[in-house]
This record gives C-alpha cells, sequence and structure tokens, in this order.
C-alpha cells in the first residue's frame, strides 16, 4: 500500500510540477474551471476502481480482457516490480482525455511548456487562450486533444477501436512504469528525454500488440483487425507531405524566416483540408508536439531508429527496457544506445 500512496504521488507531483519554473506561465492564459484536476480524477477513478474490483460495478469484458493481456504481456517481458508483483497494475478509464495546450518559440520548433485543460472547452475558449499568448508573449501555442494521459489508472479516449485501445493502455502504462526509475522522471527535465520515453511506448505497445497478433488468442479478429484510415486522395502521402514541411519549416527557421515558415505551415494546412485531412492549427507548437513522437513524420528525430536497433539487440523488450530505465539523461541515452548499435 505504501508503494501505491508513493506512485499516486510520483505521478501527481511530476504532471502538476511539469511546468512550474517557467516564467512563461500558462496557468496566467488560463481560468482555474478550464485546467484539468489530476487529483480529482484520481480520487474518483480510484473510489470506481475499488467498486469494479469488489463487483459493486461492472466492466466491459472487452476492456477486461484487454487488461489481461498486457498482464500477462509484462509478465513475459520479467518487467515485474519486485518480488514477481507487477507494479503499478495495468488499468485504465475509458472517457474523455483532457486536452493538451502546448507552447513553443516562434523562432524554433521545441516544446517549451504544457498544461492539461479539461476536455469540454469550446472552440471559442480554445482560440482565445491560443491569441492571448500570442499577443501577450509572442509564442506559438495550440491546444491538442491527446489520446490518453498516464495518470492512474490511465485515461484512454473514447473508441471503438480495440488494437488502438490495447496500445493507448499498453503505452500509458509504460510510463506509468517508467515514472518509478531515472528515465520516467527524465521526461520533465529535458525535450529530448520527453521523445525518448514517448518514442520507446510507441514502440513498446505497437510491438506488443503484433506479438499478441500472432497468437491464438480470443476476440483475436476485434483485437488485431486493422483500421487504417482512408483519405479522398488515393495517391496523397499524408505522412511524406508532413515530413517534408517539417524539413521546409525548419530551414527557415534556422533562417530566421519566422513569417514565411508561418504563412508555409498555414498553406500547408489549406492544402491538408482539401486532400481530405483536415487539421484545426498548424504551427510551431503543432509541431514541437507531435514531432515529440520520434515514429511520426512530423518528427526530426532519428530516436525511433536508434530505439528499434538497440531493442533488437537484445532478446527481449523487457531486456532492452530494463537497461533503459536507469538512464538518467541525453547524453545517458546516446552513450548506451548508440554504443550498442
Amino acid at each position: 500500500m505504501r508503494f501505491f500512496f508513493l506512485f499516486l504521488f510520483l505521478i501527481s507531483f511530476f504532471t502538476l510540477s511539469c511546468n512550474s519554473e517557467n516564467e512563461k506561465d500558462l496557468n496566467n492564459f488560463v481560468l482555474k474551471e478550464q485546467k484539468f484536476s489530476i487529483a480529482s480524477y484520481e480520487i474518483d477513478s480510484i473510489f470506481n476502481l475499488f467498486k469494479e474490483r469488489y463487483g459493486f460495478s461492472e466492466i466491459e469484458e472487452e476492456h477486461r480482457l484487454i487488461k489481461r493481456l498486457l498482464l500477462d504481456e509484462i509478465y513475459n517481458n520479467e518487467l515485474d516490480f519486485i518480488f514477481d508483483i507487477i507494479f503499478p497494475l495495468p488499468e485504465f478509464t475509458i472517457g474523455y482525455s483532457p486536452k493538451l495546450l502546448v507552447l513553443s518559440p516562434r523562432d524554433k520548433i521545441y516544446r517549451e511548456d504544457e498544461l492539461l485543460l479539461n476536455y469540454d472547452l469550446s472552440l471559442e475558449e480554445i482560440e482565445k487562450i491560443e491569441e492571448s499568448i500570442s499577443n501577450d508573449i509572442g509564442y506559438s501555442a495550440v491546444i491538442v486533444n491527446i489520446g490518453g494521459v498516464a495518470a492512474y489508472p490511465s485515461i484512454i479516449k473514447e473508441t471503438d477501436n480495440y488494437g488502438d485501445l490495447f496500445r493507448l493502455h499498453a503505452h500509458e502504462w509504460l510510463h506509468q512504469y517508467l515514472i518509478l526509475f531515472p528515465l520516467g522522471r527524465a521526461y520533465f527535465n529535458d525535450p529530448r528525454m520527453k521523445i525518448v520515453n514517448e518514442t520507446l511506448a510507441n514502440i513498446y505497445s505497437e510491438r506488443l500488440l503484433e506479438n499478441i497478433c500472432m497468437k491464438n488468442i480470443e476476440f483475436k479478429n476485434e483485437l488485431c483487425s486493422s483500421s487504417s484510415e482512408s483519405n479522398l486522395d488515393g495517391e496523397f502521402n499524408y505522412d511524406l507531405y508532413i515530413s517534408n514541411l517539417r524539413l521546409q519549416v525548419d530551414e527557415l527557421l534556422k533562417s530566421g524566416k519566422i513569417n514565411e515558415s508561418e504563412e508555409l505551415m498555414e498553406s500547408s494546412r489549406n492544402q491538408l483540408a482539401q486532400k481530405g485531412y483536415p487539421i484545426r492549427k498548424i504551427n510551431q507548437a503543432w509541431f514541437a508536439f507531435n514531432g515529440t513522437y520520434a515514429d511520426s513524420p512530423t518528427s526530426s528525430s532519428n530516436v525511433d531508429e536508434e530505439l528499434n536497433k538497440f531493442i533488437d539487440s537484445r532478446n527481449s523488450i523487457g531486456q532492452a527496457i530494463k537497461e533503459l530505465r536507469d538512464i538518467n539523461n541525453y547524453q545517458e541515452y546516446l552513450d548506451l544506445v548508440l554504443l550498442n548499435n
């Protein structure tokens, strides 16, 4: 029980304190009732979790199965915490995942600060916050929807795709697990370590799902069927378009052409909408958030390639994570991963 409350403290402390030292305090631009409260969520959700455990409320069978499948994979990869006990136990709630306010300088793509906001903000409220930040401190800001939050239990966005649900659950569980080790805590000290953490969680969740789908399991068709998005222009390559846009924007910003880069991002957003990919806003902050995932076309990082090679050089992804989890900073990451690649 002491481990459990220590874990909740770590989750809450690091989530709430990630922007506390930034002089451009995002709290100045957001009303109290617009902010998402991790503490309130955890109190309510843990109460609901106890009700589920002791039979006072029902849980969908598919959700129960997804939790059990993840638990089995964690055991198979020997990511137990102590004495063969999995900690934290994989738990999640399905609902409205919070929104995230992301801050970046205009002269470079850099995830400088962020703040969780309530899911039900209106478009008018969203645009007012973003415009206030732009006008008052001259920064790029965007409010985005996110797939989940590694509170406890994890908050997972509503989805009818069980493969996506498993991936999101596994992704957020790994964040919860790593917060107990130096790698997870380094997330809040350096944007490059955000990229390492987020990309590792993506790779972990994808590989676990691939492994499960090679087995003869209950609910396999629903869990493993792909649901690739269709677009209006079958010849249009979204990933390539976004990847090239990121390269062009980076070059313009390096040359000090901020206005030109912003004009390019806006014109590209309009072109994407015509191709069937509506995006509300593309700016430096949008790239800074999405680029945190190195396996995304919005990223300019090679961390995904580095991590995949490192994992492939080990007997299992569990072994790789056990080595990676003790990394304190980006230099230690480079020393471990590049030395072994």
